[in-house]
């Protein structure tokens, strides 16, 4: 005799269809009412069978149109509780804050996370999602290597997305792969950052942005639009632009310049990141230039060593931790199909510190 629980028989006729009727991915299942009337059970039988199926990949939900199949190929394919993380860096600057804003969200709703860091080098890149595609992958986290540029791996991210396992990207998108995105408004604040120096008094602003990524470009265009309301001057020669390859040597050029030539190009300068501004004052401090009785400075992201450093620096926030929930919590709603897209900006906020000052005519 068969003393299986009614829900058990459920679910394994619920699974038995979607095999022998070669279901595929977001087709409809039977109506709850129908069930009901086929194995002779209560609503609570077939709400807690479906439960079971949704949890373990077989079928989401949509809210007012029924229950669907999920993934079959994702099933054959061993996908499972697991979200990958890939990020450019992993241990330092605000990245430890974002992962573990990411993993403390993840492992409420009983995933796991697999994580991996690029160096922002797209063969990495290539590599790691390569590796993540065999594990038991329900979801996928990224942050995009060198996001200026058309996506090298966009063949890997639409094997992902036509196996129906999402993908939600940090901090940029890269422009030929549609789906969803949390980002900060860069161009935002860039405006802010470079308009608080123009506050100040500043009429000359010099600009450092990283070439190879879209939150240079973003910042770089907020300092294009504050700069052109206030009718100031742009110039070619105020601006550096560096990659992660020449990252390193950025500075190089302010060597042995003398502070009245560097105030001849702009006694402000609005610099990508906390971490470049932070070695443009050690590197000025060297010569003998004082901030900001001399040059006043303000970067981006409100990381530990803009209160740290040599002067604590007036940047523009970056909600880290709390970048790191919100994108586990949507990728969560991706991933149950709560919803099929998401599309967000975080609104920056200007810490004023006291790296700038204020300008007397």
């Amino acid at each position: 005799m068969d003393n299986k629980p009614k829900y058990q028989v459920v679910k394994e006729k619920i699974i038995s269809d979607i095999k022998v009727k070669d279901l595929k991915y977001n087709d409809p299942i039977r109506s709850e009412l129908d069930m009901m009337d086929l194995f002779k059970v209560s609503r609570h039988t077939i709400r807690r069978a479906i439960a079971d199926l949704v949890n373990e990949g077989w079928l989401y939900r949509q809210q007012g149109k029924g229950t669907f199949v999920d993934n079959p190929e994702g099933l054959k394919n061993g996908t499972g509780k697991s979200v990958g993380v890939i990020t450019t860096y992993i241990n330092d600057y605000i990245f430890p804050e974002i992962i573990s804003g990411i993993e403390h969200r993840i492992s409420e709703e009983g995933y796991s996370m697999l994580l991996g860091n690029t160096n922002n080098d797209i063969a990495k890149e290539r590599q790691i999602l390569t590796n993540m595609m065999n594990s038991k992958l329900s979801g996928l986290i990224v942050e995009p290597t060198k996001s200026v540029f058309p996506n090298h791996n966009k063949d890997l991210y639409d094997q992902l997305l036509a196996k129906g396992i999402p993908v939600l990207f940090i901090h940029a998108c890269y422009g030929n792969i549609q789906t969803s995105f949390i980002i900060e408004d860069d161009i935002k604040a860039g405006y802010i950052a470079t308009k608080y120096l123009i506050d100040q008094g500043h009429k000359f602003i010099c600009g450092i942005f990283k070439q190879d990524d879209m939150q240079g470009h973003g910042r770089y265009e907020g300092y294009l639009k504050a700069l052109r309301e206030a009718d100031l001057p742009i110039d070619d020669f105020r601006i550096v632009w560096y990659t992660t390859e020449t990252k390193k040597l950025v500075l190089e050029q302010f060597k042995n310049i003398s502070l009245e030539k560097l105030k001849e190009q702009g006694t402000g300068y609005v610099i990508y990141n906390d971490q470049i501004a932070n070695s443009f004052i050690q590197k000025m401090t060297e010569g003998g230039v004082s901030i900001p009785e001399d040059l006043s400075v303000v970067s981006f992201d409100n990381a530990s060593i803009a209160k740290n450093g040599p002067v604590q620096l007036t940047t523009i926030a970056h909600p880290k931790r709390e970048l790191g929930v919100e994108a586990a919590s949507s990728l969560i709603k991706l991933m149950s199909k709560e919803v099929t897209m998401i599309k967000k900006k975080f609104e920056p906020e200007l810490i004023i510190r006291n790296s700038v000052s204020k300008l007397v005519e």
